[in-house]
């Protein structure tokens, strides 16, 4: 703590009366920002050589102190202010008084200025280090409180996510069921439907049966791909690997997609794929992936359009090689927006209540599982499927590209059991992809 009183010899009770008589012209005469403070630090020399009271100069230099911290001024800048005082004041005593009496004033001077510069420094220290604590305790606060605000979010983020783990569990569990449920009864409806079609093969019911007989047929693809999908989830999807010639296969799929690509007038060119190797995969699955896209592209192209099917090797230094297969489509295309959403379950683009029903119809309505399965299953085989479009035009038809890469083996890990498939999200690292259409099952 500084004294705060100073004892002054009496013959400096003058010095006093001579700062006072200099009031205007040295401690009023100051401009800027420091004005106050030079005027309120010369009344408090006058104070301490008049009374040797100290406690006005200290009071102004620990309250100066304690603004310049809170201003995030410098030190350096606040001692400028008393060390220009005096400096004036100096100046103004050497030229107006005699040089004995005006060494004792100096001496005097040196001392309260001195003094001064130790208070204000041990001020501003002391003003700057309660600042840095008060400063560290509100961060230190605040970073409590945002790590419990952050625990308090990743709770209700986990329970968030154990509810929707629950929920899809339980969908994946509905889907199961109810498909294999509606198998039940749709098996003992096509059995009554072939009875009827042997026994009264010159009925004029028959057109209506083989009706009904198409819409089984249609409810068991459905109920087929519901199977698939629900295997895929859960892991269970079992792959049967043979020797798998490409060409052979799509000219098998092309031949059964005969009906609905004459009832559409489109054509269907499949490319020379004779160059493809052999390669090993589930022939099954693989029929069914093509059969998807090629279904997806018939439903998406207008009448008269045209699908083509190409193919490619391609080495992969790690990995060895893939054939890489193209579907094209000279259809409405795909808006960007959809891209990242066409293999999602369920999905379907545009407005369900304004697609047509049917086998062939353009733009028909499906159940939106279609595109899932192909992901699922290409992924199966250790491959990755993406789509490119220009876009969506439903009058200029730019058309879309469904990309099926696929190895010529299948890895290891890939071949006894296919892992959970999630179509939320993609596998990182994977080439980067647009995604097209919604799945369509002509």
């Amino acid at each position: 703590m500084t004294n705060p009183r100073l004892e002054m010899p009496e013959q400096h009770e003058y010095l006093a009366r001579w700062l006072q008589d200099h009031l205007d012209m040295l401690g009023r005469g100051e401009e800027g920002e420091h004005a106050a403070l030079h005027q309120a630090l010369y009344e408090g020399v006058i104070t301490l050589t008049g009374q040797g009271d100290a406690r006005l100069l200290d009071s102004v230099l620990e309250n100066a102190a304690a603004q310049a911290v809170a201003a995030g001024q410098g030190l350096e800048n606040l001692l400028a202010v008393p060390l220009s005082l005096a400096q004036r004041i100096r100046q103004r005593i050497l030229e107006e008084i005699d040089p004995e009496p005006a060494l004792e004033m100096l001496a005097v001077l040196d001392k309260i200025f001195d003094r001064a510069v130790i208070v204000v420094s041990r001020a501003y220290q002391e003003a700057y280090q309660l600042a840095y604590v008060d400063r560290a305790v509100e961060i230190s606060r605040f970073y409590a409180e945002t790590e419990e605000k952050v625990m308090q979010y990743a709770a209700e983020v986990a329970r968030a996510n154990r509810e929707l783990a629950r929920l899809e569990k339980a969908k994946t569990d509905f889907i199961n069921i109810a498909a294999h449920e509606l198998k039940t009864p749709l098996t003992l409806i096509r059995g009554y439907i072939n009875m009827l079609q042997h026994q009264e093969p010159d009925s004029p019911l028959i057109p209506l049966v083989e009706g009904i007989a198409r819409g089984a047929e249609r409810m068991n693809t459905i109920i087929e791909n519901m199977l698939d999908l629900s295997a895929l989830d859960t892991g269970q999807l079992q792959l049967v690997l043979t020797p798998v010639n490409l060409q052979s296969l799509l000219q098998l799929i092309a031949d059964q997609q005969k009906p609905a690509l004459d009832e559409r007038q489109q054509t269907l060119k499949i490319g020379d794929l004779s160059g493809l190797p052999v390669i090993e995969a589930d022939q099954g699955r693989l029929h069914q992936v093509f059969t998807h896209l090629v279904k997806n592209a018939i439903k998406y192209t207008p009448d008269g359009g045209v699908i083509s099917i190409s193919g490619s090797v391609q080495t992969e230094n790690e990995s060895g090689n893939y054939v890489h297969l193209l579907v094209r489509d000279t259809g409405v295309g795909i808006a960007p927006e959809e891209r990242e959403k066409i293999f999602a379950r369920f999905h379907r683009v545009g407005d369900s209540n304004l697609h047509s029903t049917g086998e062939t119809k353009f733009m028909g309505a499906g159940p939106g599982l279609g595109l899932a399965i192909v992901k699922g299953l290409v992924e199966a085989h250790g491959g990755r499927v993406w789509a490119d479009s220009p876009g969506f035009d439903f009058r200029n038809c730019p058309g879309s590209t469904f990309h099926v890469v696929l190895p010529v083996v299948p890895p290891q890990s890939e071949v006894r059991r296919v892992r959970p498939f999630h179509h939320e999200h993609e596998h990182e690292g994977q080439h980067e992809r647009h995604e097209g259409h919604e799945t369509a099952e002509t």
